[in-house]
């Protein structure tokens, strides 16, 4: 009667043909599935794609300077693709101290959702992943047609700085420390990168 046995059954099928240990296996099944914890994500203000009736909400926490991130994002793309009904993918920024332009570019994207173009200039961000200075930054900003004088004012207002921070505080509060961080429907996503693994999850929460 339970659903999401079946997944564990498939889940220690690939762990085995992976060449996992017994022991290494016990481990992960007990991350994936014994201790399960089911976080609360305010994605009320998020740029979101995706139906808002969807059965699963995928939540990405990203730095605009991460390599990982940047890579992530085809993947996030073809999960929308392939679920284009039953997934919507939340945006949440956690811009890490290590990067110079992250935080300034998380306040730029957001200055540009309050125009209703977040997703364009955030295209165009991983785009311009190697060199986000401010002068890219507005480059970007005339590219995507911006109204850039309100533009500025936003990415430098109290709202702006204030709505990254929280991003930032929610990630914390969450433990995150790295990023890309994934949570679908509020579970700490630990599979590869890839479709195969992320489909395993989104599939299994379709499922129970």
């Amino acid at each position: 009667g339970c659903k999401r046995s079946v997944y564990a059954i498939k889940y220690v099928a690939k762990l085995v043909d992976s060449g996992y240990t017994d022991s290494e296996i016990g481990e992960e099944l007990q991350k994936r599935y014994r201790d399960v914890v089911h976080k609360e994500i305010d994605v009320s203000r998020a740029p979101s794609k995706g139906p808002g009736e969807a059965r699963v909400t995928l939540v990405e926490f990203v730095d605009y300077e991460c390599p990982h991130c940047r890579t992530a994002q085809s993947l996030m793309r073809q999960v929308l693709e392939t679920y284009p009904r039953q997934v919507r993918l939340c945006f949440k920024h956690f811009p890490l101290s290590l990067h110079t332009n992250s935080r300034l570019a998380a306040e730029a994207a957001l200055a540009a959702q309050k125009q209703g173009k977040f997703w364009p200039y955030n295209d165009k961000l991983w785009a311009n992943a190697d060199n986000l200075t401010p002068a890219v930054l507005e480059k970007i900003a005339k590219e995507v047609s911006l109204d850039v004088a309100r533009w500025r004012a936003d990415m430098n207002s109290d709202e702006v700085k204030a709505a990254v921070a929280q991003d930032k505080s929610d990630g914390t509060a969450l433990g995150i420390n790295s990023t890309p961080a994934i949570y679908i429907n509020g579970r700490k996503y630990g599979g590869r990168h890839d479709m195969e693994s992320i489909s395993d999850w989104v599939d299994e929460e379709l499922g129970k």
